[in-house]
This record gives C-alpha cells, structure tokens and sequence, in this order.
C-alpha cells in the first residue's frame, strides 16, 4: 500500500458530517418559510473544536464559509459576517451559557458541563446507531487479555469518535481488578491519521491500539492481509460521540420545522453528492436517551477517575 493511498486512506466522514450539517442548516434555515418569515430571529451556529480533532481548524472554517456561501448564493442571501464557525470548547461552552448560540455541534463531554441549557427533546445524530470503540492487537503477539496490556505500548487513534477510549478502557481494567491505564502501560502515544496508529501495530511497532470498528473496517478493506495479523481484544457497545442540539431558549416553533427541513434534505440532489463522495450515509432525529450509553460510561469514569500523574508518552 503506498503512502498516497494511506494518505487518502482516512476516513473524513466525521469532519464531513459536522461540515455538512453547518451546510444544510445553513440552506434549511435560509430556504425555510418558517425561519424567513418577517420577525424571525437570526440564527447563530457554531461547531466545537475538539469536533474536528486532527483536521486544521483554517481550512475547516474556510471549508463551511465557502460552502455555505455558495448554498446562501444561489437564494440571494449572504451569511452572517464574521461568522465564527469553530470555536475553542471554552468559548463555544461560554458562548451556550451565555445564550449567545442557538445551534451547535459539541461532543458528550462538553454536553455534560452544559446540559441545562440545552433543548433535549430533539438531537440530531448519524444514522449509523454510534460507534464501537475497539482494542485490537497482533496475532501471536501473547496479549490474550487485558492483564496482558501492562507494561506494553498502546497506540490510540485521536478523532472525535474515540474521546471516549480513556474512560471505556479505565473502566474494563477496574472491572477486571487491574490498575488504570497510567499505571498498566509501558507507553501510550495517540496519531490523529488512522494508517499510524494502525500499520504501526500490525509491523509490530506497537503492542495496541485503539480504534473505531468504522476505522479498522476501513483498512482492513484497502489491504485485506490486516486482518489475518490483527485481532479485536475487546470492543464496546455503540455510543454517540457527539451531536447537533438547539439552546433551550430558541423559539420553539422554529426548531420543529427547521429539524424537520434538516431531515428531508437527506434527499436532496447537493446532499446526495455530499453524502456519496464521503460515503456517509445520513442523519436522524432522537431525543437525548440515546446518549445514556455514553453518559453511564462517563458517570461510571468519573467515580472512579485514575491518577494523571506517571503517564508514559
């Protein structure tokens, strides 16, 4: 496989769904007769940074502001200036406190320290159900449990869809009465490009790594021999990661429809295109509960947080 293809190898569905779901708010809200209407508030979107780990922030924001601007264009209208479309997680949590936002994109940690003030009923999610995290490991490499992690190196894929890996796998060690990754690892490195966080253990450069099911699918599909050297340790269930919300206080009247437009724009001709070049599949709408995987896990984690001093990097 040649560094090119590995290159072009990393699955951007996440970065794509966040970009495509500023773009389709954007047209929803802009083409929307109800959030048109003489009157109704403008509305003020942001995405938190740590939604786009591994991307550069520069050429996200200049992604969405081009690709929305081309979207308001074609209806006449312009987007907001200076539009501030990813923001640091202080400022954007500050900002959501403060009601200075009406919709955004945060993860289920940044959720947590601001839940008061979000609108639960109705979340925009992927369609995908969420995502299994994955502990795998190197045929033969004698690892046949978790107590076989210690004093081994683990590699552990750096993208919104894994924030979760720390707590998941703190957790397994505690159920099985082992001590906390800081103490069990050797060494513990993170790589926001999937091929290194991958090919390193499958050439025996690590003895682990963490990744999501989508991510080692992906892969696994570009050079099927992965799979014959590589094994699922363990794996979680399927958790959300992060989501699109409204604040409590946007008016009512305007967050069914303009939810109900995000939806019905799965089949639009421009959202096709954008789903098909980066092969994801979609959007639905559920209330908050479906968080309740990921807010056990945390809630479980936090109880029990490990030490975070020793780390070895």
């Amino acid at each position: 496989m040649s560094a090119g293809m590995l290159k072009n190898a990393v699955p951007t569905h996440w970065l794509v769904w966040v970009m495509g779901s500023c773009l389709m708010a954007s047209q929803l809200m802009a083409g929307s007769d109800t959030s048109t209407q003489a009157g109704a508030p403008p509305v003020r979107m942001a995405i938190s940074d740590t939604v786009v780990t591994g991307v550069n922030l520069s050429d996200a924001r200049a992604a969405m502001s081009v690709w929305t601007r081309e979207v308001l264009k074609t209806i006449g209208l312009e987007p907001a200036p200076n539009e501030e479309w990813v923001m640091p997680s202080s400022e954007l949590l500050a900002a959501i406190r403060a009601g200075k936002l009406d919709l955004f994109c945060v993860t289920v940690q940044e959720y947590r320290q601001v839940a008061p003030y979000i609108d639960t009923s109705r979340i925009i999610t992927d369609n995908q159900g969420g995502d299994e995290l994955l502990l795998v490991v190197r045929e033969g490499s004698g690892i046949t449990n978790l107590a076989g992690l210690r004093g081994r190196s683990l590699i552990v894929w750096a993208n919104p869809r894994t924030s979760l890996a720390e707590a998941w796998l703190n957790l397994a060690l505690g159920q099985e009465g082992l001590a906390s990754l800081d103490q069990s690892l050797g060494r513990m490195t993170s790589s926001a490009k999937l091929s290194q966080v991958v090919l390193p253990l499958f050439f025996g450069q690590a003895d682990a790594c963490v990744v999501t099911r989508g991510g080692l699918d992906t892969m696994v599909e570009l050079n099927p021999q992965l799979s014959r050297k590589l094994k699922v340790l363990l794996a979680s269930p399927k958790m959300y990661s992060a989501f699109l919300a409204f604040h409590r206080n946007y008016p009512n009247e305007l967050k069914g429809p303009i939810f109900d437009r995000f939806l019905g724009l799965k089949s639009a001709p421009a959202t096709d295109q954008i789903l098909a070049l980066f092969q994801s599949s979609g959007f639905r709408a559920q209330d908050a509960a479906c968080l309740g995987t990921a807010n056990a896990l945390l809630d479980a984690y936090e109880r029990r947080r490990p030490p975070t001093a020793g780390r070895k990097r």
